[in-house]
């Protein structure tokens, strides 16, 4: 397997983007923090929100061009930042077939690309640019001179320099101090998918919440589990990160390690495997991309019904008791 490239300050051109008007679509977590950078590099940058959003008294507080959605019909770059689900009735309502074309479309996700939600007019240049964090980090590694890496990927090159946009894009964010790592809709989209369903989000809560439950039903207090777990989930995460799994379990105790090293054996094994690739096969498949898609244009009832019962779960309820301590204090 080729190693991805990775691209620096030295490959990025910050002037090519400088006299095109870019438009940011919302304002959430990515959107503000894609703004901001954009516009603290230089760049002619405006955001385009709703009539109806909660966000337009954020955007002309942080002196930010606040333009109707609109907008994009005079723009020469558009930055999707609103929810994943949107995006496909908004590239409908706001390119027509006949538009025009010299105009670079910018996702930071892959999902709507690769599974066809949004079929790009083939005139536009078509980059994805996914930052490898929450949009908060992204603007505060930026307004500290560090930079947060992301993904760069080209899914379609109209104009012969879309992946020269994109680095010029990624460069005026910040990420060019940290590393734009080139990587394919594809990749970025089946990868961030899974991960998150499997680890960093469902993996995590679920498996938390599987081991909570199990020690209260084998006696152990509500108080003695949380601090057994949820408590200290974010020091051996930092610690995942800085020195690997395996440098993780040399840091900790003797027992511990042990332990661990044994369970980890007995929980996964072939039978999680399987569940794994099973999951990995329905994000692929285009099936669970289907089923989110079904769900949003109801209005998220399944996801209604699920995040009702995570909030009833007692590791929920006792981790909130001690969020409340700790404001209290």
């Amino acid at each position: 397997m080729t190693p991805s490239r990775i691209y620096h300050s030295a490959d990025c051109d910050p002037e090519l983007i400088m006299k095109r008007q870019i438009t940011v679509i919302g304002y959430g977590s990515q959107g503000r923090a894609f703004a901001l950078n954009l516009r603290d590099s230089g760049c002619n940058v405006q955001v385009a929100l709703r009539e109806n959003s909660t966000s337009r008294q954020q955007v002309l507080s942080e002196r930010l061009p606040l333009r109707s959605m609109a907008a994009v019909d005079k723009s020469d770059v558009v930055i999707f930042a609103i929810p994943d689900h949107e995006q496909p009735d908004f590239y409908r309502n706001h390119f027509p077939n006949e538009d025009r074309g010299n105009r670079t479309l910018v996702f930071l996700h892959g999902l709507n690309i690769h599974f066809g939600n949004i079929v790009p007019n083939p005139a536009y240049d078509v980059v994805l640019l996914a930052p490898h964090g929450p949009g908060k980090d992204l603007r505060d590694s930026y307004a500290q001179g560090n930079g947060m890496s992301c993904f760069i990927a080209v899914a379609q090159d109209a104009s012969n320099r879309a992946l020269r946009t994109g680095l010029s894009l990624a460069a005026a964010i910040g990420a060019d101090k940290a590393g734009i790592y080139e990587t394919t809709f594809e990749h970025e989209t089946l990868g961030d998918l899974f991960g998150e369903q499997t680890l960093l989000v469902g993996g995590l809560a679920g498996l938390t919440t599987a081991v909570f439950q199990t020690m209260i039903e084998n006696g152990i207090p509500p108080e003695n589990a949380y601090l057994e777990t949820v408590h200290q989930l974010r020091m051996l995460a930092s610690m995942i990160e800085e020195y690997g799994p395996a440098g993780m379990i040399e840091r900790v105790s003797r027992t511990a390690a042990y332990g661990s090293l044994e369970s980890m054996k007995a929980l996964f094994d072939r039978q999680f495997e399987d569940k794994l690739q099973e999951v990995y096969g329905d994000i692929k498949s285009g099936e669970f991309n289907r089923r989110l898609m079904v769900d949003a244009a109801k209005g998220f009832p399944v996801l209604k019904q699920l995040l009702s019962a995570a909030r009833e779960d007692q590791c929920q309820k006792t981790t909130a008791k001690f969020s409340r301590r700790k404001e209290e204090l």
